[in-house]
C-alpha cells in the first residue's frame, strides 16, 4: 500500500466516524494529516476532516482559519468544494449571511466545473462529490429554513436525488431527518403530514441505530419528542402505528410522558456523542416538553441551560429561538 493510499484509507475512516464519533474522526484525521506531507488532495481532505470536527464542537475560529488552508495544498476542486461547502455551514452557524452567499456562488460554481469536466475519476472522488453535493443542498435548506424561506428550504432539500443519496449512509440518513423533522413535505392535511414526517423520523432510526451513527439517532429521536408534544399527533401517532412504537419506545414508557423521556435520551447521545450546538438544542426540546405539562420553573431551567454552554456568540440563531421560548 502506497502512501497516498494509506492517507485516502485515513480520510475515509475519519469520514465513516464523522457522525459515529467525533473523537475517532478526529484521531483518524490528524494521523492522515501527518503522512500527507507529499499530496496535496490528501491534506486538504483531512483538513476538511478536522474542520468538520471544530464545527461541531464550535470551535469555529479554528474551522474558519483551517478552511481557509485548503486552498494553499490543493487545486482538487472536490476538496475546495467541500471546503466552501463547510464554510456555508459555519456562516450559517454563525449568521454570516454575506459570507454564506460567497460561499454558496463558489461552492456551485466548482461543482458546475466538475460536472462539466468529467474524467476518469476514482471510487474514492465519486464517493466525496456525493458528500458534496448532498451536504451543499441540505446545508442550504438549513440556511433557508432559519430565515423563514420555507418553500426555497423544501426546494433545495428536495433537491436531492433520494438514490444517489443512498450510496452515502450518514447523507442518506441527513436527508431523512430534515424531511422527517418538517417544513418540507407541502400539500398534505395535517394528519397525513404528521403520519409522512413520522415514517421518515422512523426510517432515519432504525437506520442510524444499525449503521451506528449516533448523531442522526439522537437527532431522530429528538424530532419524534418535538412531534409527540401536540396532544392530537401523539393520539394518531401512537394509534396508527403500534410496531413502530414498540421501536420508538422500547422501554414503555407512559405515552403521556414519551415526549420528554425521549428528549431526555437525545440529550444524553448528543452529549455523549460531543456535539454541543445540538446539546443546546436538546435542552431547548426538553423546556418545551416541560412548557407542555405546565412546568414553566423547569422549563426555564433547561433554557438557561442551553444558552449557558458558551453558546451565546456563537449560535446566534439557536440563542435568539432559545431567548423567544423564555
Amino acid at each position: 500500500v502506497s502512501r497516498n493510499d494509506e492517507v485516502d484509507m485515513l480520510n475515509e475512516k475519519a469520514y465513516a466516524y464523522h457522525y459515529r464519533s467525533l473523537d475517532s474522526a478526529l484521531a483518524y484525521a490528524k494521523r492522515a494529516y501527518e503522512l500527507s506531507k507529499d499530496y496535496g488532495a490528501g491534506r486538504a481532505e483531512a483538513i476538511n476532516n478536522i474542520a468538520f470536527v471544530d464545527i461541531a464542537r464550535m470551535e469555529y475560529e479554528s474551522a474558519d482559519s483551517l478552511l481557509n488552508t485548503v486552498g494553499n495544498h490543493t487545486d482538487n476542486q472536490v476538496e475546495l468544494l467541500i471546503a466552501d461547502v463547510q464554510m456555508m455551514r459555519l456562516c450559517q452557524r454563525m449568521s454570516s449571511n454575506r459570507r454564506f452567499y460567497d460561499y454558496r456562488v463558489s461552492a456551485v460554481q466548482r461543482l458546475k466545473r466538475i460536472k462539466e469536466e468529467p474524467s476518469e475519476l476514482s471510487p474514492h472522488l465519486v464517493r466525496r462529490i456525493v458528500y458534496a453535493e448532498t451536504e451543499m443542498a441540505i446545508v442550504t435548506s438549513t440556511y433557508y429554513y432559519y430565515l423563514g424561506l420555507e418553500q426555497r428550504s423544501s426546494r433545495a432539500l428536495l433537491s436531492i436525488n433520494q438514490e444517489t443519496a443512498k450510496q452515502d449512509t450518514a447523507q442518506y440518513l441527513n436527508y431523512l431527518y430534515n424531511v422527517g423533522a418538517g417544513g418540507v413535505l407541502t400539500g398534505l392535511q395535517p394528519d397525513e403530514l404528521c403520519q409522512r414526517e413520522f415514517e421518515y423520523l422512523l426510517g432515519c432510526l432504525i437506520l442510524a441505530r444499525k449503521s451506528g451513527n449516533v448523531y442522526f439517532e439522537a437527532n431522530a429521536i429528538e424530532a419524534v419528542s418535538d412531534h409527540l408534544l401536540d396532544k392530537a399527533n401523539r393520539t394518531m401517532i401512537v394509534a396508527n402505528n403500534p410496531a413502530a412504537m414498540e421501536i420508538v419506545n422500547p422501554n414503555g414508557y407512559d405515552i403521556d410522558n414519551l415526549a420528554g423521556e425521549l428528549a431526555y435520551e437525545a440529550l444524553d447521545l448528543f452529549v455523549r456523542y460531543g456535539d454541543r450546538y445540538q446539546t443546546a438544542g436538546a435542552y431547548r426540546s426538553l423546556a418545551s416538553c416541560y412548557m407542555g405539562v405546565g412546568d414553566y420553573y423547569s422549563a426555564i431551567d433547561f433554557l438557561n441551560e442551553a444558552i449557558a454552554d458558551s453558546i451565546i456568540d456563537k449560535a446566534p440563531e439557536m440563542v435568539a429561538s432559545i431567548r423567544e421560548q423564555m
